[in-house]
């Protein structure tokens, strides 16, 4: 089903939970883990460091991106060579990748449609109040696999929710979750949030089905944590951009809301 295993790092500590989990996924599947660290070039731009200085109060010179440069290589280069070593340790087929660029736009130009890609939901921030943007939510949205996002702290996989629609990507949500349920073990749980239950056919092999009326995005929510899931399987982001304006996205409400561990499937 997989062929390659890709995990995005940044030094965060949702970076490294998504990491365990790529190690964990990388042992059971064997399959190669490819380790990406991508430094941002735009905290290299001298326009940002003139106005991060202005707000942290130090001086600003013309020059010093050189000096940050080297800082987030040797910052890059210790960050690798700690996921080589973790991957060593666990025999697992690990490399790594490192170059300058946007962030999401690298990871998604280096991901296939056949493989799965880690990420923590929560990057690291060069300073409070500096967003350069939400990786996570941007990465979820353009990767051409599925993505798996996770929070700070890592669980083992006990208890997995899918949420079922009947829509393509739901179906393909099921037979992934199917897949490593195999492998895994876990207790696997059917939700389909309408007003009409689901074929019993779609779900032979899942161990529990459930079927709510009211919002999909707040019933999601809702039923994982009442019943402690460990992981949600869903769709990403079904609606088009201008529904989603209009409507709002099933997927980014459950993504902020919801702090277990998201495989999106695309």
């Amino acid at each position: 089903m997989f062929k390659r295993l890709l995990v995005g790092l940044d030094g965060s500590k949702s970076s490294w939970s998504a990491c365990e989990y790529a190690f964990e996924f990388a042992q059971k599947l064997n399959l190669p883990l490819v380790g990406m660290h991508i430094i941002d070039k735009r905290l290299m731009e001298e326009s940002f460091l003139e106005d991060l200085a202005g707000v942290l109060g130090f001086t600003f010179y013309y020059g010093v991106s050189s000096k940050v440069k080297e800082f987030l290589e040797s910052q890059a280069n210790l960050i690798l060579e700690e996921f080589l070593s973790l991957g060593r340790q666990k025999g697992i087929k690990a490399s790594s990748f490192q170059t300058v660029g946007i962030p999401y736009k690298e990871m998604v130009s280096q991901a296939d449609m056949e493989d799965l890609l880690f990420i923590g939901k929560k990057g690291k921030r060069p300073v409070e109040g500096f967003l350069l943007g939400s990786t996570a939510d941007t990465v979820a949205r353009s990767s051409p696999c599925p993505v798996f996002l996770s929070p700070e702290e890592k669980r083992d996989l006990k208890k997995v929710c899918v949420a079922y629609d009947g829509k393509e990507m739901s179906k393909k949500g099921m037979e992934i979750a199917l897949y490593i349920k195999e492998i895994f073990g876990f207790e696997l749980h059917a939700l389909h949030v309408g007003d009409e239950s689901m074929i019993d056919e779609v779900f032979k092999g899942v161990d529990h089905y459930e079927n709510l009326k009211g919002l999909p995005e707040e019933k999601i929510v809702e039923y994982c944590k009442e019943e402690e899931m460990d992981l949600l399987v869903m769709g990403a982001f079904s609606k088009g951009r201008f529904k989603e304006f209009l409507f709002g996205s099933v997927t980014s409400f459950v993504m902020h809301h919801l702090d277990i561990p998201m495989l999106l499937v695309k």
